[in-house]
């Protein structure tokens, strides 16, 4: 059944406001808090400077979303204040070839093919160099939060328990909110042949794996680097209303939690205000 299922290792898009909620589309560069009143670039910078993670969500490849991720990360730093940043693009694995970018030791394109860029991700490596780039720059540490494919494909075809029977990359996930669950099973009814509550139980589950993944990540990456904020690059769907990777953090107990994520500057603007702590009108 979870071949049936396009590649949902990026919930980019998977949550989508009532229309009652939906505010109007914000202008290029503008923000708005939650509750969908305009705030400053410099506001939203105060909270983050205070948070021990804060959550940056993304149309995957989509340039304006990176470039804004990378101010964001550049006014942390301006202030002061010591970032490590995670990045659910990558593995694991990848690891080492993370470290070796950030050193100098590795021109762009012995990046994307030591980290298996292409295999691993496939979006357009290009759209993500501003952020790569200004992490190298500024010796921003960089985490890859993401485990390998293989373990969520078993965890969607045989469920969490089985597949980790021989050992797991990341821990059980916390149940995902009721909420959460209903949009998951909305998208899992658009694929789905017929209804299978099995199917739609272990859909979930995997899903919730690689929330629990970057949420695990980041905690890591706020042990080995305690004097700095985590900030956590991904699909917006892992970021919204706090249901994906904030809710795992908080089961963990990382409550200094903000969230930001971009929304369009023109219709339609299907995502409620209330989405995240703070909404930038990415253009």
């Amino acid at each position: 059944m979870m071949a049936t299922i396009p590649a949902l290792a990026a919930l980019s898009s998977l949550v989508a406001a009532p229309a009652s909620q939906a505010p109007g589309c914000l202008p290029p560069g503008a923000w708005a808090d939650r509750s969908g009143q305009p705030m400053s670039r410099e506001a939203f910078l105060d909270r983050a400077m205070a948070a021990g993670v804060v959550l940056l969500g993304e149309q995957h490849a989509t340039p304006s979303h990176h470039r804004w991720q990378a101010d964001v990360v550049a006014g942390l730093l301006e202030r002061g204040r010591a970032v490590v940043l995670g990045l659910e693009q990558l593995p694991r694995s990848a690891q080492p070839a993370l470290d070796r970018w950030v050193a100098g030791a590795l021109s762009a394109e012995a990046f994307r093919a030591e980290s298996g860029w292409d295999r691993h991700w496939g979006h357009d490596f290009a759209a993500y160099l501003p952020l790569l780039e200004l992490a190298r720059e500024r010796r921003v540490p960089l985490v890859a939060l993401n485990i390998d494919r293989a373990f969520v494909r078993a965890v969607g075809r045989e469920g969490y328990a089985k597949a980790a029977a021989g050992g797991a990359p990341v821990g059980r996930p916390a149940p995902p909110p009721p909420a959460y669950v209903a949009s998951l099973e909305r998208v899992f009814a658009t694929h789905a042949k017929e209804p299978d509550p099995a199917a739609l139980a272990r859909f979930v589950e995997a899903q919730t794996v690689w929330d629990r993944a970057f949420a695990e990540g980041l905690l890591a990456a706020r042990r080995a680097h305690p004097e700095a904020v985590a900030v956590g690059v991904m699909g917006l769907g892992h970021v919204e209303h706090g249901w994906g990777a904030e809710h795992q953090l908080r089961a963990l107990g990382e409550t200094a939690i903000v969230s930001a994520i971009p929304v369009p500057a023109a219709p339609p603007c299907p995502v409620a205000s209330d989405a995240a702590d703070a909404l930038f009108g990415a253009g």
